[in-house]
């Protein structure tokens, strides 16, 4: 049986790199997709695996995956569009070129992608695509408008997209991460001292997210286990979104002393 085929954007590092391995894991054909060539390079040598450094942002660089998937593996069914970057800062320090910047990457890029790829996933069956939106595309965070304007974009470009593809076989699902330990955060939490904790404490699960439990749900997604879900925006955040109110989630009590130590509940972060 032929394997199935996905393209991954932003494969290179983080939830993309944990997608593209858990794809490759379950016997998918991966093109990995990323701007950065060293991040990119751990795909080198690796079986039923090709990459292409580029910017998605770029027309070309999305015609080329989806050319490099059908000419090296004869297909594609698996569409995930994570490819994103994060800037933070206030509203009085925006510029054009952030601005163009970032909603070209996160918003352009998984237009520009989903396009390019239609023709290929329509002749295939079962054929899925995974966007990867956030949690600020959810609601508005201070110091974070642009951003969560990419993000916004996303998410309802994946619920538009899924009411025009869903006839012509093609399901459309939107993975909305939470805070997780990926190089994309790195940045916020070096401008913001202090910010890690802060994170931790309204999540309440009491920790962050690793890579590998987002690109879990994603690889559900795309996989036929999920043959009926369709035009859904999944925040998995460890529970930040069920609790929208003035009120931040209680601590754990302390766990049981163990060997004479007492335990602090739930945080693994």
């Amino acid at each position: 049986m032929r394997a199935r085929v996905a393209i991954v954007t932003g494969a290179g590092s983080g939830i993309g790199r944990a997608t593209a391995e858990q794809l490759l894991g379950a016997g998918y054909a991966v093109v990995g997709v990323d701007v950065d060539e060293v991040g990119l390079s751990w795909l080198d040598g690796v079986p039923a695996a090709a990459a292409l450094v580029g910017d998605v942002s770029a027309a070309d660089t999305n015609r080329e995956m989806v050319e490099l998937a059908q000419r090296t593996f004869g297909s594609l069914e698996v569409l995930v569009l994570n490819a994103g970057i994060a800037e933070i800062g206030s509203l009085r320090k925006l510029t054009p070129e952030l601005i163009d910047r970032v909603l070209g990457v996160n918003l352009r890029g998984v237009a520009l992608g989903l396009s390019s790829a239609v023709r290929a996933l329509e002749v295939s069956t079962a054929s899925a695509v995974v966007t990867v939106a956030s949690i600020s595309g959810m609601f508005g965070e201070p110091a974070m408008a642009i951003y969560a304007a990419s993000k916004g974009g996303v998410v309802n470009f994946t619920r538009s997209a899924a009411v025009e593809l869903g006839p012509r076989g093609i399901r459309v699902n939107c993975v909305c991460p939470g805070p997780t330990l990926t190089g994309l955060a790195a940045p916020q939490m070096a401008a913001r001292p202090g910010i890690r904790e802060t994170l931790r404490a309204n999540v309440p699960l009491k920790r962050l997210a690793q890579p590998a439990e987002i690109a879990s749900v994603i690889c559900f997604l795309a996989s036929p286990a999920a043959s009926f879900v369709h035009g859904a925006v999944i925040p998995v955040d460890g529970g930040i979104t069920a609790n929208v109110g003035q009120y931040p989630p209680a601590d754990p009590p302390a766990r049981p002393a163990l060997n004479g130590h007492t335990v602090a509940g739930g945080s693994r972060a």
